[in-house]
């Protein structure tokens, strides 16, 4: 029999009611844990890091210890929880014991709700959003390409918006890790870089944007963002609909749209406030990731999506191209932030191997109709 590793799992609870949920430990000990990963069933996309700025909790209650003994580098545990209890992580492997004391992060919509007020009358100066016409000769030459007509085929606009929805995600592979073209980035380098190994959400959206833009949709790239950036935020589009009279949330990588209670289609901002509100979202029953696993509405917007949609960050001027990282460029981005958080500048600058990065940052939604 190998060599035996031992995990103690010492649990303070410090609250009352909780539920029972299984989770997967990897076994890996390091002289200084800085975060701790829990595997949620086995599935990659449940972290729980722990940073620095978390300190431990002081009131320990009702202490509880379990044991395990296993060979495998992993181990299967049960315990009751909830996210405002404080724990503790002992792991001793080797006769080296690595431990931390963490407050696990609150129910996301509980987060998102603390971001909640916003100034319709706030006025700065800010650019406008532009949108490349379809008449340039690189978005033709997409167009051409793609053969984006038979794509979008036939019937109403709302149909042809998804049906270029539908044909991006099945073209383009997403891989969260890939990364992207570190600097010509437009549809034909990101499906180039794709075929190797996939490409990351942003990537997904860049070339669906150009898609859209090249058959005369106005379209745009949103970086959606939690309330604490650390290592995940999700990149998705906003399609406008002269249809509806509205933008459209339109999301490549999980082939995802939202719905209210009576099938009409939602912005990115009106999910937002929705959730919030508590108000009736649904999710497209075609919702995927990769055609591998279905994404359901309790994960995508209960969940992931309530995480990322604290902050809204838009790329400014929709065109061929238009987060390509060259010499020389420059990359304009409008940031939407709630009153409820430190307000700083109002426009911040970076310039670094000579491309320019400058965002600003408004409290009014107004400015992204």
């Amino acid at each position: 029999m190998g060599k035996r590793v031992i995990l103690f799992i010492i649990l303070f609870v410090c609250t009352c009611a909780a539920s029972a949920q299984q989770f997967v430990i990897k076994d890996t000990v390091y002289a200084n844990i800085d975060r701790c990963f829990l595997y949620a069933d086995g599935d990659f996309w449940f972290r729980r890091n722990i940073h620095d700025d978390i300190v431990p909790c002081m009131k320990r209650d009702d202490g509880k210890t379990f044991l395990y003994f296993t060979d495998i580098d992993t181990a299967k545990f049960q315990y009751e929880y909830n996210f405002s209890q404080c724990s503790r992580l002992v792991v001793i492997r080797k006769k080296r014991v690595s431990y931390v004391d963490f407050v696990p992060q609150p129910d996301y919509i509980d987060t998102l709700r603390t971001g909640k007020t916003f100034d319709v009358l706030q006025q700065r100066d800010i650019p406008t959003f532009t949108y490349q016409s379809a008449d340039a000769p690189e978005l033709q030459t997409l167009r051409r390409k793609y053969n984006l007509d038979s794509v979008a085929s036939t019937g109403d606009e709302v149909t042809r918006i998804l049906n270029v929805l539908h044909w991006v995600h099945n073209h383009i592979r997403h891989n969260g890790s890939a990364g992207l073209p570190k600097k010509e980035r437009n549809a034909e380098t990101i499906e180039k870089f794709a075929k190797k190994k996939g490409v990351n959400c942003r990537g997904l959206a860049l070339f669906a944007n150009e898609c859209y833009l090249a058959l005369g949709f106005r379209s745009r790239v949103v970086t959606c963002l939690p309330r604490n950036y650390y290592d995940d935020c999700h990149v998705i589009n906003e399609v406008y609909s002269v249809q509806l009279g509205k933008w459209l949330w339109i999301d490549p990588t999980n082939e995802a749209y939202v719905m209210d209670e009576n099938q009409q289609l939602l912005s990115v901002f009106e999910v937002r406030e929705r959730i919030i509100q508590g108000k009736p979202i649904e999710l497209n029953a075609e919702a995927n990731w990769n055609n591998q696993s279905k994404v359901s509405k309790e994960y995508y917007l209960d969940d992931y999506m309530a995480k990322n949609l604290f902050y809204l960050s838009y790329i400014l001027h929709s065109t061929y191209g238009a987060d390509s990282r060259t010499p020389e460029s420059t990359i304009e981005f409008l940031r939407l932030k709630p009153m409820e958080v430190e307000q700083g500048e109002t426009v911040k600058s970076n310039t670094f191997n000579h491309i320019t990065i400058r965002e600003y940052f408004t409290n009014n939604p107004q400015l992204l109709r």
